[in-house]
């Protein structure tokens, strides 16, 4: 075989620990009914997927544009939950414009 250093590699194999540690936290909050623990665990999933898709440059078109974004990702939680992403959006923007 080849010996070639990538060096993404090691960034994708800490991202992908991380979302692994995530999703255990996930089940956990799952059977507890733990909504806000549940919460914070799918943002953290969100955030190592994201992290793990542009260390390997699996974003935009040619790199795997299918894939859903975190923000496409987190709406859908929102409505399992039955909540509104775009609701929390623009009351934050109407409290920072009041500011």
């Amino acid at each position: 075989g080849t010996n070639v250093k990538v060096s993404f590699a090691k960034d994708m194999t800490t991202a992908a620990n991380d979302f692994e540690k995530a999703q255990k936290q996930l089940v956990k909050a799952i059977s507890k009914k733990d909504q806000a623990k549940s919460s914070a665990a799918l943002e953290e999933l969100a955030t190592a997927l994201l992290a793990y898709r542009t260390a390997g440059k699996l974003l935009g078109p040619d790199g795997g544009g299918d894939i859903p974004s975190v923000d496409e990702i987190r709406r859908s939680a929102c409505r399992v939950q039955g909540r509104t992403f775009e609701q929390k959006i623009k009351d934050r923007d109407t409290r920072v414009k009041s500011t």
